[in-house]
């Protein structure tokens, strides 16, 4: 699944702009309402971008939102813009894409002979977009008044909100509509994580302790501080050098994702697929450059890519996106071809902790060595006996030297499930893994920087 796969023709514009326009418009957010130069401006730049492709892809109409926007509008911009593109349905867009020439043919005229606005008529608290279009293509009105999402501030939910849209939408367009907008967003978290991450990596000086190395002092620094204090030689002390506290190690990582029947299981419009995946994509892309494995288990166990494996991030986060728009028998259809004789969807992961295990000891040990395991932990029905063997993987793990991180979904809180997870979770700490939520992705993050920074 390529994000690019997602192509309008230009006649999109005729919808969107519009559309764009009236709802910033209509938000009690925007004090400075837009003017109807922002609308010409926005299709004479996209114009640029479709004769170069001949195609505008998702990106160009969000960058266009954006950009025309003013600074203190452009956050609500993107939001809305999103919105909007989510919102199209698919008859929609079969007319948009006829046209294309016809409509091209307006833009060629002069925009001023093309357009003239009329006043504003405002009533308190409305905001309408009146325009004249000297053709019988109704250029700002013809698309406009679909109803907005009702979505307040903040990544999170936008995510949330966009899976519930279109959960029951099964034609491909609306998958790779729902696929793109997820993984712009997440890979947006992964990346200000990896910042977050790699900013606590960086050397920081402090001054310098007896018991340190020497060989660690900046000595630039440290002879720059003194001669800003103007000491002389028989003043200087231990602290007027500067020690450069060295980086953190390399990380090998496995990720282990549970893809079992219960995970599937639907609370509110959500399952712990949907919550595993919204916080494993941002996390993986953030750590891309760390030697990585990733396996996820039903009954059978499938390995997508080993530690000392290359392949293609971009690709993986794809794959792993499939599964918030796909029910349980397309993920198997597309994990293992056709369906086979083996049982599918049952919850046995104690192969793919045995491999997450083999891989961290074959692993450089002056790293730091991680697993994070993504699941609802429905491991076993409430009085059966535990399954002790995949206790005792993650106590070896421990033992060690590695770090386990149960990513838990907040299913496994909820009154369905936690008669089945109270015990394992506890068996889980006890084996000494970091339990951390995965009920927002931010909020995960956030607790697994914690986690890191602790290391």
């Amino acid at each position: 699944m390529e994000s690019d796969q997602l192509r309008y023709p230009f006649n999109m514009t005729r919808f969107f702009v519009p559309e764009f326009i009236s709802r910033m418009r209509r938000s009690g957010e925007v004090s400075d309402k837009p003017s109807p130069r922002q609308s010409k401006a926005m299709c004479n730049l996209l114009l640029p971008a479709y004769l170069r492709k001949g195609y505008l892809s998702f990106g160009d109409l969000v960058e266009i939102a954006v950009s025309t926007s003013r600074v203190e509008n452009q956050a609500l911009a993107e939001r809305l813009a999103y919105e909007i593109l989510l919102d199209v349905d698919e008859a929609e867009e079969e007319a948009m894409s006829e046209g294309d020439d016809a409509f091209l043919g307006l833009l060629s005229q002069k925009s001023d002979d093309l357009i003239s606005y009329l006043p504003m008529e405002e009533e308190p608290g409305q905001g309408e977009l009146k325009a004249v279009i000297d053709s019988d293509v109704d250029l700002f009105r013809e698309f406009t008044g679909k109803p907005d999402l009702g979505v307040g501030p903040g990544e999170d939910e936008l995510l949330k909100v966009a899976i519930r849209k279109y959960k029951s939408r099964r034609d491909e367009r609306s998958r790779r509509r729902l696929a793109e907008y997820l993984k712009v967003k997440l890979l947006k978290l992964g990346r200000e994580f990896q910042m977050s991450a790699e900013a606590n990596r960086r050397p920081i000086l402090r001054p310098f302790e007896q018991g340190d190395d020497p060989d660690d002092i900046d000595e630039d620094r440290s002879l720059e501080n003194i001669f800003d204090q103007g000491k002389g030689m028989d003043e200087v002390g231990y602290g007027d050098f500067f020690i450069r506290k060295r980086n953190r190690r390399k990380r090998s990582i496995v990720y282990v994702l549970d893809i079992s029947n219960t995970m599937f299981y639907e609370l509110d419009g959500l399952t712990s697929i949907h919550y595993s995946v919204l916080s494993l994509v941002p996390l993986l892309w953030g750590f891309r450059k760390e030697s990585f494995g990733l396996i996820m288990y039903e009954s059978n166990s499938h390995v997508q890519k080993s530690i000392h494996e290359d392949r293609d991030v971009d690709e993986i986060v794809d794959d792993l996106l499939v599964l918030i728009t796909s029910t349980t028998a397309e993920v198997e259809k597309s994990i293992r071809g056709t369906r086979g004789t083996r049982t599918w969807g049952g919850t046995v992961p104690t192969t793919s902790l045995r491999w997450a295990l083999r891989q961290l000891k074959e692993s450089d040990v002056r790293t730091d060595r991680i697993c994070f395991y993504f699941s609802d932990f429905v491991l076993q029905d409430p009085g059966d006996k535990p399954q002790t063997e995949n206790y005792e993987i993650i106590g070896r793990m421990v033992e060690q030297g590695m770090q386990v991180v149960a990513c838990v979904s907040p299913l496994a809180r909820g009154k369905i499930f936690s008669p089945y997870t109270g015990e394992t979770l506890l068996r889980v700490e006890a084996a000494g893994a970091e339990v951390i939520e995965t009920s927002t992705p931010s909020d995960f993050l956030e607790g697994l920087q914690v986690f890191l920074e602790n290391l």
